[in-house]
Formats: C-alpha cells, structure tokens, sequence
C-alpha cells in the first residue's frame, strides 16, 4: 500500500522515467532472453548436426576400412585356394597380409580340421594348433565374416574378418582370417581414438549386442549399455541425433551412426552443460557489449523527460502559487517548447485572468451597494483604512435626501429606488474624481472628498445640494438633500476618521434644523 501511494504522489518526470526505463530494461530483459534461448537452440541443434557428421564420417572410415580389409582377406582366400593349402604359401600369405598395411595386427589359416594351419605373427599359438570349440564361430560360417568381438588366447580384445577358402569341387579346405585388435595401435585402433577435440567431446563404439568395444574411458570397455533407447537404432543401421541422458545421468547431446557391415554403432557426443557454459559466455559478452548504449539510452530517457517535464512542472508550481501577484509573470517566462505544454500554458494564463476577474467582480459585490453601484460601508472601511495608512487629509460630506418618507408614502417604494438610484448617478457625475461616494443606509450617504480643506468642501457641497435640486427626478420631478461638512487635516488616525464622520453627521442634522436643502459644517479634526 505504502509503494502504491508513493506511485500516487509521484510527479510526472519520476512516471515517465519508471514507464521508459522499465519499458528499456523489460525490453532489454527479452532480448536479452530470446537470445539466450535463440543461442541455445542454435548450438544445441550445431552440436547435434556436428556430432552426428563426424559419427558418420568415423563410421564411413571404419565401413571403408573394414569393407577394404575383407577385400583383402577375399583375394588371400583365392590364392590359398590355388595353391590348396600349401603349409610355405600359408605362412607366405599370413606374413603378407600383416605386413602389407598396418590394417591387421595377425593373420591365421586354418584347416578343415579346424586346426592352425599357418599364424603371424608365429609366437601367438604353434602351428597344428586346434581351435577350442568357443573360438569357431569362422570355421563353422564358411561365409565372408566380421566376427563380435572376443577376446583371444593371448588376451587381446580383437575382431576377426574371415573368408571360406574352398577347393575344387567345392570341398571346404578351412578359412583365412585377419585379425584387427581394437586395444592395440592398429589402424582401426587409431581411428577411433585419435581426435581432434578442444572440448569435452568424446566418442565411443558398440557392437550389436550393445557392448561398449571402444571408448575414451579404457575402464568402461565391456560395459552394456543396450538399455539405452538409441543403441537400438543404431545398431539396426539408423543414425540420428538427439539429446539424452547417457548412463551416468549426465545430459549429452549425441550424434550417432552406423557401421553396417560390423553392425557396430558410432556416438559422439557432448555434455550439454559445456555447451551451456559456452553460451553462458556469448551471452555475457552480449550483455557488456551492449551496456554502454543501454546505460546512454537511460540518460538520453531521463534527459528527454526532463525536457518534457520541465514546462509541465514549472506550471505545476507557478499555479500552486496562484495567489502570488507575479504568478502570471511568471507562468509567461515558462518556456512551452511543444504544443501540449504551450496550450496547457494559455489555458492555466486564460484561467487565472477569469479567475482574477471573478475575483474582481466579487470583491466589487462585496464592497458596493447593489443599487446604486456606490461603495457600501464595507467599501467604505477599505477607504477609510487606506487613509489612516497613507495618514492622508480629507474632507467628509454627510448626505440625507429631505422628506424620503413621504416620497415612499405616497409614491411606493419601487419610486423610492428609482430615485435613491438617480440621486448616487448625480452624484457620481458631479462628483467625478474628485471624491468617493458610498450609500451608509436607505436614503444617508457619505461623501470623501482626499487632499481637500474644509472650505474646499463645503464650495463642492454647496455644488453638488444645487445640482441635486435642480435635477428632474423619476415620478416626483424634484427632491432636495441635506448636506453636513468636516474635515481631517494631518496625521489622520482612525479616531479622528471617526470624529470627522460624526462632526459630519451633527452638521447634517443642523442642516436639517435650518430648514433642509442646505450645507453646514462642522469642526476641523486636527491631529498634532
């Protein structure tokens, strides 16, 4: 509640700069988000495709390799036909076989008995040697061959790549055999093992049954990993890539193929957490690279509403300030650089002038008589307060129309109006600027005449109770007045306001004494 109520009171330039900059910073947020996503997708799907290339490229070498090492053993098979098993050509043949490439690491010819008919290199078994029985799955083929991997008499993990050797009338005489070690340095050996990565990218290879033949971590050879949903597929000659999680519940993104002609299959593949990593760093990169035009778009924002509000919050201030006489100076030294503020500065500069008008007109009402438009004695308060102020000399007429009773009495009060209305327009025109006329009761008016003596007054009294009866009045053609005259004279205060008034007043009753429609005057208040 405490933060919405501070949203409240905020003024405008704080909401302009929290809309902005949190619209910047939420824009920000996203793009920065989306690229992060973006970026992610990307090298997800770039570590998917490049692992998958390289499993089929590795799978392809292997498949060539493989397919040119049982092209190899074919043709030895054909030339051990010809000479029909001849123990020297044997054995001819098995150090050719080794020695030509570094494909093999052996090679054996066996008989129709199953037995060892020539061996290279010659210190593996004796020649004479009878295969065990566990150790015939090529004598019992007689059929081009790539043996599952096992395990030889001498120790070594190898496969076997055989062909039938055949005599004349298709009498079996037996097989010849290269052997490929997969944990010794052979070709096949260094294919797999030897890569090039800079990362934690890895590979291994399985065989059909889903036993792990090669692998970067020697201890996990042997293992069996055919539960894995993909070791399937891969073995069945699909390849593909996708996101898994490997037997360590690690997440890896693998790219995988297969060697059809061993139904082996190939998997590379990549923690995805180092990929994350990776893109962990573009990203922050992103985010530093891009801050310095970020931090100038918020101090463009905050200069731009500052601009915007400066006009807004100027008026803001001039209008609290509204009873300031120079208000209106002020809020025309505004400068109002855009059309909004500048309509907004001729509104405020247009309401305020209504505003003192309205103002104007009731202080007018306040302090003159409806009727007649003359000050009334609240008017006459604020004349006579001025006077004491400037310690001004002035003269005072008391006025009282002559008989106004019977003028009600017989004429109605409405003729009465219209005559105490005609009487004050007399007595403003013949008055002019000279003194200030106010209406004190129905038919009694004081006069101030500023800066005037005594026998100055009474002369501009004596005027003013001519002019009046020789006035035609509404209805009951002529009325007189009565007209009693004083003074103040030097240092006016207010007592001697008041004694003048009353001095005033006691010459008008003697002027109504006298026989009315004339002036007498009463003493001079001096103030030493």
């Amino acid at each position: 509640m405490a933060i919405i109520q501070q949203i409240i009171r905020a003024d405008l330039r704080r909401l302009i700069l929290l809309l902005t900059i949190g619209s910047v910073l939420l824009s920000l947020g996203n793009s920065y988000w989306a690229i992060y996503n973006e970026q992610k997708q990307l090298m997800v799907n770039a570590t998917l495709e490049s692992n998958r290339r390289y499993a089929a490229k590795i799978a392809a070498s292997a498949e060539t390799m493989l397919l040119s090492a049982q092209k190899q053993i074919a043709y030895s098979s054909v030339l051990l036909s010809d000479k029909r098993m001849g123990r020297s050509y044997a054995e001819s043949e098995v150090h050719r076989i080794v020695n030509q490439s570094d494909l093999f690491n052996s090679a054996i010819v066996v008989n129709q008995n199953a037995q060892v008919a020539a061996i290279w290199p010659q210190d593996i078994v004796p020649a004479g040697y009878v295969l065990p029985e566990n150790t015939r799955q090529s004598f019992y083929a007689k059929d081009p061959l790539i043996t599952d991997p096992f395990h030889s008499v001498s120790g070594n993990t190898l496969i076997s790549i055989s062909h039938p050797i055949w005599g004349d009338g298709g009498r079996y005489l037996g097989y010849v055999s290269g052997t490929i070690y997969l944990n010794e340095n052979g070709s096949l050996a260094r294919l797999m093992r030897d890569h090039f990565f800079e990362d934690e990218t890895y590979l291994y290879v399985v065989d059909r049954h889903g036993e792990l033949i090669f692998h970067a971590d020697k201890k996990r050879i042997g293992e069996n990993v055919s539960y894995m949903p993909f070791i399937q597929q891969v073995t069945d000659g699909r390849g593909g890539a996708r996101e898994l999680i490997n037997s360590l519940d690690v997440d890896m993104l693998a790219g995988y193929s297969p060697i059809t002609s061993a139904q082996w299959g190939v998997v590379v593949q990549r923690p995805k957490a180092s990929v994350m990593e990776g893109i962990n760093t573009q990203v922050l990169q992103v985010f530093w690279r891009s801050l310095p035009v970020a931090l100038l778009t918020i101090l463009g924002i905050w200069f731009f509403a500052y601009m915007i509000t400066r006009p807004l919050t100027q008026l803001a201030r001039s209008v609290s300030n509204i009873n300031d006489e120079q208000v209106q100076h002020g809020i025309l030294s505004i400068r109002a650089w855009y059309y909004e503020a500048a309509q907004l500065k001729i509104a405020i500069l247009h309401g305020i002038g209504l505003l003192n008008e309205r103002i104007h007109e009731l202080d007018n009402d306040s302090h003159t008589d409806p009727m007649t438009g003359l000050y009334n004695r609240r008017g006459m308060q604020r004349i006579l307060d001025d006077f004491e102020s400037q310690q001004a000399c002035f003269a005072v007429l008391a006025l009282d129309i002559d008989h106004f009773k019977q003028v009600n009495d017989r004429f109605g009060h409405d003729v009465g109006d219209l005559v105490i209305t005609e009487l004050a327009r007399i007595m403003q025109q013949s008055l002019a600027d000279t003194g200030i006329a106010c209406r004190v009761g129905g038919e009694e008016f004081l006069v101030f005449l500023p800066h005037t003596s005594l026998e100055r007054a009474l002369d501009q009294a004596q005027s003013l109770c001519e002019t009046i009866a020789l006035s035609p009045m509404p209805k009951v053609r002529h009325i007189t007045v009565s007209i009693g005259v004083s003074g103040v004279q030097h240092c006016a205060s207010m007592r001697d306001i008041d004694v003048a008034i009353k001095q005033a007043d006691t010459a008008l009753y003697a002027a109504k004494n006298a026989g009315r429609n004339c002036v007498r005057s009463g003493a001079l208040a001096i103030r030493d």
